[in-house]
């Protein structure tokens, strides 16, 4: 699938002001030489905690080399973008997308057609005629977002995007924040393919039709496919009423729905400059692949000296991006959004 590549409030600029949080500076000196690389990988790899064998380094060395020369040449671009080594840096685009993408087109169509068999319970779209929409919103700042997660070395990030928009749209209804268990529904969703996809559609209804999700602390995750393992008694429960999808490539439809709650999108995340990016505005110019492979979720949206923006919410953990986060550009030229993220959004209903 092809896809085209704040006035703000100080409370926002604050929450993007580490955006380079534990970041790994680089030097012209470091590419000076094969022996200053190689003092460039070690020192990386004391820094990120990352242990290889002789052999191992020495083969991860050279896709090292490589990532390392991208970031620095983007860096002194000028860009509002900028990119970090981070904790993938010693990892080829094909191993990272095989170990960390979802294979999301498939599940969705896989459960499109279910829905269309059955009738299915998704509703319209209850913003449509929303009206005084904000200017800038963040969740964070609500207190409807948990801390970040890390979906590890599993392609569960459609769950982590399910559980996330249930997570805020509890809160928001009933002033709890709570974590809830990716894992639960990674196991016991049997609609969808663990680690190797899945859509976060699909992983709505399966807590529908499972008497919602438990805490996080009931069934805690672990990076893997599991046994489903359902605790009874008083196992604590969170339930929605419903999801709905935003109209298709329309971002301002997307606006008003985040105006609301935070909202899952599927995006494409293929490319060094999404794998390493670091801070500032990733743009339509910027190259995040050309297949829609992860989800991630919209917690708020402004405008600052880039222009306006998408606030992102991945699961890498916080040594990616800005502390866990991302600016994206919106209101791209494209009506699929950048990296197609307006392409299938969808949210709870919580009533």
């Amino acid at each position: 699938m092809t896809v085209m590549k704040f006035l703000i409030v100080p409370l926002v600029l604050v929450a993007f002001s580490c955006n380079i949080c534990e970041s790994f500076e680089l030097e012209r000196k470091d590419f000076e030489s094969e022996k200053s690389l190689m003092q460039l990988y070690k020192r990386w790899s004391s820094h990120h905690r990352i242990s290889r064998n002789a052999n191992e380094m020495h083969n991860r060395f050279k896709v090292f080399k490589n990532n390392a020369k991208h970031v620095f040449k983007v860096n002194l671009m000028g860009k509002s973008l900028k990119l970090k080594l981070n904790q993938f840096a010693d990892m080829s685009d094909d191993e990272f997308r095989n170990m960390y993408s979802s294979n999301i087109t498939y599940y969705k169509d896989l459960h499109a057609k279910k829905i269309e068999a059955t009738g299915g319970r998704i509703g319209g779209f209850m913003y449509e005629h929303a009206n005084n929409i904000p200017s800038s919103i963040d969740w964070r700042k609500k207190g409807a977002v948990n801390a970040i997660k890390n979906q590890g070395r599993c392609g569960s990030c459609w769950a982590f995007a399910a559980v996330a928009a249930v997570e805020s749209i509890h809160q928001i209804k009933t002033n709890e924040l709570v974590s809830l268990s990716e894992e639960e529904v990674l196991d016991c969703d049997y609609r969808d393919g663990g680690c190797r996809g899945g859509f976060y559609n699909s992983a709505f209804e399966f807590m529908m039709d499972n008497d919602g999700v438990t805490i996080e602390d009931n069934y805690p995750y672990y990076e893997g496919n599991g046994y489903c393992r359902r605790r009874g008694g008083r196992n604590k429960r969170v339930r929605i009423d419903g999801y709905e999808n935003v109209p298709r490539n329309n971002e301002y439809a997307l606006m008003k729905a985040v105006a609301h709650q935070p909202v899952a999108v599927a995006i494409a995340s293929g490319g060094s400059d999404f794998k390493f990016y670091g801070g500032g505005m990733f743009t339509e110019n910027d190259f995040c692949g050309f297949n829609i492979d992860h989800t991630v979720v919209v917690v708020g949206y402004g405008t600052d000296e880039d222009g306006d923006y998408w606030i992102i919410r991945n699961q890498y953990g916080h040594r990616w991006g800005m502390n866990g986060y991302m600016k994206m550009q919106r209101g791209a030229h494209s009506p699929q959004g950048v990296c197609g993220m307006a392409m299938q959004p969808a949210y709870p209903v919580k009533y």
